[in-house]
């Protein structure tokens, strides 16, 4: 008999923390507004700004009543507490719970002070930011009053819960920005430095002059974040640094660029001096690395241009080193297939 007493008081407190009204709101650089109306109120929730990977989304609300006051609270106060404060207020006699240990809910979001409605009135709550793709709830537990004299009964109370939705668009400025760094490391990636003794440039000003326009690009994402204000928090500042990130990643490699009447024979590359099992290990290592990373994708990102050219020491039928083994097979050569696999599908 007690444990179904406790039981059932358990269940009448879990109730008791529900919400009354719970809506799901997806705002979108499309769909920018929305309004919620209910019996006593109105909801607008808009997306004023979206910058990237962020929204700042403003909710008001509008007081349907003729006679009531709708009321917010900017924290938990007593039943105590909430007699002293300007107007005086109180439980009404049918308000739930035990007389003198009913406490107030406040509103999840940060109030200066309490806020109240009268007839016909419309009042905004601070706007909140909501990161892309991820959802806000912001819990709204209003309290429904009416005067009597100088003095405001509370009773009824009804919670909504908000559960704020962004699916952002990419800014143009972070489209052409990405546009460029995808460029540049295709660039990069597909040509190399040519090793050749004919070529005019010496292998290490080609890199130097690829390095240069690597800086260059961190610099204008820097300044980007900057202009914006963001800090490692942001998620601004994640998605550009994510941009930062491949491009640290990128692996020059030598490939002679065919140009030269005496062009090198065969493949050069700084994987050349490693042997199958070697080239089969570091794969292995950056495997696990990115498998018990925090974020796969960007860690992934960072390492693809290394992978890709470790697997192209191998596989390459010019390789001096490698191609004799690797047309021959055996147990390193499927080794570094499938590791090579499996990274590519994280």
């Amino acid at each position: 008999m007690r444990k179904s007493l406790i039981c059932m008081f358990l269940c009448l407190v879990a109730l008791g923390a529900m919400a009354d009204e719970q809506r799901k709101v997806t705002l979108s650089n499309d769909h920018n507004k929305e309004m919620i109306s209910l019996s006593y109120c109105n909801i607008f929730i808009n997306l004023n700004e979206a910058s990237d990977g962020e929204g700042e989304v403003s909710i008001e609300l509008e007081n349907l009543s003729e006679s009531k006051v709708l009321i917010l609270f900017n924290r938990s106060y007593t039943e105590k507490q909430v007699k002293k404060l300007s107007p005086k207020m109180q439980f009404d006699k049918t308000f739930g719970g035990t007389k003198g240990k009913r406490v107030i809910d406040p509103c999840s979001e940060e109030l200066g002070t309490v806020m109240q409605l009268r007839p016909s009135d419309k009042q905004s709550l601070p706007n909140v930011r909501v990161e892309n793709e991820a959802t806000k709830v912001v819990t709204l537990p209003i309290y429904i009053a009416k005067y009597k004299g100088k003095k405001l009964i509370l009773l009824e109370k009804q919670i909504i819960e908000l559960d704020i939705e962004a699916a952002l668009k990419p800014s143009a400025e972070y489209t052409n920005m990405n546009s460029e760094c995808e460029r540049l490391i295709r660039e990069i990636t597909r040509t190399g430095v040519c090793p050749n003794k004919s070529h005019g440039t010496s292998v290490d000003k080609q890199k130097a002059a690829y390095q240069k326009q690597i800086d260059n690009l961190k610099a204008k994402i820097d300044g980007i974040i900057s202009s914006h204000g963001w800090g490692e928090g942001d998620a601004g500042y994640r998605r550009y640094n994510e941009l930062k990130t491949k491009l640290d990643g990128i692996e020059i490699v030598e490939r002679d660029c065919g140009r030269h009447r005496a062009p090198v024979a065969g493949h050069r590359c700084s994987y050349c001096n490693l042997s199958l099992q070697q080239i089969y290990h570091r794969l292995d290592d950056i495997y696990k690395r990115v498998y018990s990373s925090n974020n796969r994708k960007q860690a992934k990102a960072s390492v693809m241009s290394q992978v890709n050219a470790l697997y192209n020491c191998c596989t390459d039928a010019k390789c001096s080193k490698h191609a004799a083994q690797w047309k021959k097979g055996g147990d390193y050569k499927n080794k570094i297939v499938e590791r090579y696999n499996r990274i590519n599908s994280l």
